[in-house]
């Protein structure tokens, strides 16, 4: 097997206030509209960061289930991805709380249509679990340096 050289890319975004409760984040070519339910004080127009941290994930987990079946020659025809995080609101309100401000739990379901073995699927999981970034940064602290500009 070939050998590429492979070198860090560096990803950004930037936002820009809509309202309160909406931002629009710029990334490469795309806007993104962000806000929060009605129940969290938003308009319902968009779905929120922390779902959008869902999205990134089972949209990661879904190239890799490809990309690792591939690679196994192994045959997916489709595959659902259902991912739920669980979270307490409390602590971004400003109420008292022994909660972190993030995710308590996240569970992920993989649903792949294939006729593989189950010692393909379980090295098949093991491998996209092992190589996606979305879900290393969930697994492991990752530095973030937080400015004034």
């Amino acid at each position: 097997m070939e050998t590429m050289e492979i070198q860090k890319i560096d990803f950004s975004v930037e936002s820009n206030t809509k309202s309160p409760s909406q931002s629009e984040v710029s990334v490469r070519n795309f806007k993104i509209l962000v806000d929060e339910p009605a129940v969290l004080g938003g308009t319902d127009k968009a779905p929120n960061p922390v779902e959008y941290i869902l999205c990134g994930l089972t949209g990661c987990l879904h190239i890799l289930a490809f990309n690792v079946a591939n690679e196994l020659k192994m045959t997916l025809s489709d595959i659902k991805i259902k991912v739920t995080g669980e979270l307490d609101p409390s602590k971004m309100f400003g109420m008292p709380t022994e909660e972190r401000a993030g995710y308590q739990k996240i569970a992920i379901e993989l649903y792949p249509e294939t006729n593989a073995d189950q010692a393909t699927l379980s090295k098949w999981k093991s491998l996209i679990v092992e190589r996606s970034p979305v879900l290393d940064n969930l697994f492991n602290e990752t530095p973030v340096d937080v400015k004034l500009g």
